[in-house]
């Protein structure tokens, strides 16, 4: 076979797997595959997985794989994310294996960036990196990261448990025992990349995955035989089994991050369009995700009900198992937010009394606990807790972005008066 472009054919090994699954995702998926593309490391194949997609994504992705020989495309019915994943993975011929999902994308420095820290790290069996949050045009993009470990550590004084930040002045040494200068023979592989103060953050950090999730799938590569050592995805559940995933990874090896986005997370569609597959984790399925967590959470970390699985968590991720239940009163919480937003009162009200007995006390499950009590249906729940959250995000705008808030507030009490939107300038 002729080489393609980049010189690479499909006779030939690839350094890099990449393991794309997608579902009725053609709005946004040439935006992944692009920024696939344009990598400045080349010698990758992009496996796409179609889950029995019912839009053109199938005609799509035979014309991404006529333009260009790494693009292997397999399809199947609809079974899940993590039955794609499983589908690409068993296909991957690659040393590397990497991930990304059908409505990110990757910056073009990121495989150049992992796979020249691990080949000049060989003892490392995965790595990752930082990535940005878009919320949409208006707002700008956050490093998730450091972000999601300061809202971990506001959690852990709300319910008064212990975040490893006591003397640190590196968000990140929370978690990770040490740092250092990105290594110059990986800085040589990313000309015009700004690396000033970029470090590499290693350390044992699953313990620290009782908290939730401390990396993203889609910027982590990791060795082939980390992939044989832990194993595929768990297909039954349909979200929330990369928490498994990524989890096992750290129990099973050191991890290391470097401090420098490697990705794009998009919480949107093109030009701030909603998405027309929505992620697993928003709508109805967000109260699955967070049940299908804690499924995993007692899978990784001992459920209370078996003394002898918790004494075994315990040691492995050297927590109490006081804090242990304190840490399944928290994603019990999060379980019953999400059943009220989907108005599902009966599970909403077990999760939080679930999460507010015991010591010390969880005030906010507690509250909302007892406002299912005391509104008449499942639908004045949800509507006034869906209000309460209205409420905060437009907060979160008027902070980040007075602009985007006055347009969203303007357009509300528009609304409200009858009046018609105003044509977009």
């Amino acid at each position: 076979m002729s080489p393609n472009v980049s010189g690479v054919t499909m006779l030939q090994r690839p350094q890099v797997s990449i393991v794309l699954p997608t579902y009725n995702r053609a709005d946004v998926l040439p935006r992944a595959v692009r920024s696939v593309q344009q990598q400045t490391f080349t010698d990758w194949e992009l496996i796409v997985v179609d889950d029995g997609s019912q839009d053109p994504t199938g005609l799509l992705l035979a014309e991404l794989a006529r333009s260009d020989a790494r693009i292997v495309v397999l399809s199947q019915s609809n079974q899940g994310v993590y039955a794609a994943r499983n589908r690409a993975l068993a296909a991957a011929r690659g040393e590397f294996i990497t991930f990304l999902d059908s409505d990110d994308e990757w910056y073009p420095h990121y495989l150049a960036l992992t796979t020249t820290f691990l080949a000049q790290n060989p003892q490392q069996m995965f790595v990752t990196t930082e990535y940005h949050e878009d919320y949409g045009p208006g707002l700008p993009r956050q490093v998730f990261d450091r972000s999601e470990l300061r809202k971990y550590a506001r959690r852990a004084r709300s319910i008064g448990a212990p975040w490893p930040d006591s003397g640190v002045e590196d968000d990140y040494l929370a978690i990770y025992a040490s740092r250092e200068p990105l290594a110059p023979a990986v800085q040589a592989r990313l000309p015009g990349v700004d690396l000033s103060g970029v470090q590499v953050y290693r350390g044992e950090i699953f313990r620290h995955m009782a908290w939730g999730y401390l990396n993203w799938l889609p910027i982590t590569l990791l060795r082939r035989q980390a992939l044989e050592r832990i194993g595929a995805f768990v297909t039954d559940a349909r979200s929330a089994a990369d928490f498994r995933f990524l989890a096992l990874l750290t129990r099973e090896f050191p991890a290391a991050m470097i401090a420098l986005p490697g990705a794009v997370k998009h919480e949107k569609g093109l030009q701030g369009a909603e998405l027309r597959s929505q992620h697993l984790a928003s709508g109805l399925g967000a109260y699955q995700f967070e049940v299908n967590k804690l499924r995993f959470f007692d899978e990784l970390f001992g459920a209370p009900a078996s003394a002898s699985a918790s004494a075994s968590a315990s040691a492995s991720a050297s927590a109490t198992p006081a804090l242990l239940g304190q840490l399944r009163r928290h994603h019990q919480h999060s379980a019953g937010r999400r059943a009220l937003a989907a108005g599902l009162r009966r599970e909403a009200r077990a999760h939080l009394w679930a999460a507010a007995r015991g010591w010390p006390l969880n005030l906010r499950a507690t509250g909302l606990w007892a406002l299912c009590r005391l509104l008449p249906s499942s639908g004045a729940v949800a509507q006034v807790y869906r209000n309460w959250k209205r409420a905060g995000y437009l907060l979160r705008d008027l902070l980040l972005s007075p602009q985007d808030f006055a347009r969203k507030a303007t357009r509300v009490l528009r609304g409200r008066l009858g009046l018609a939107p105003r044509a977009a300038t």
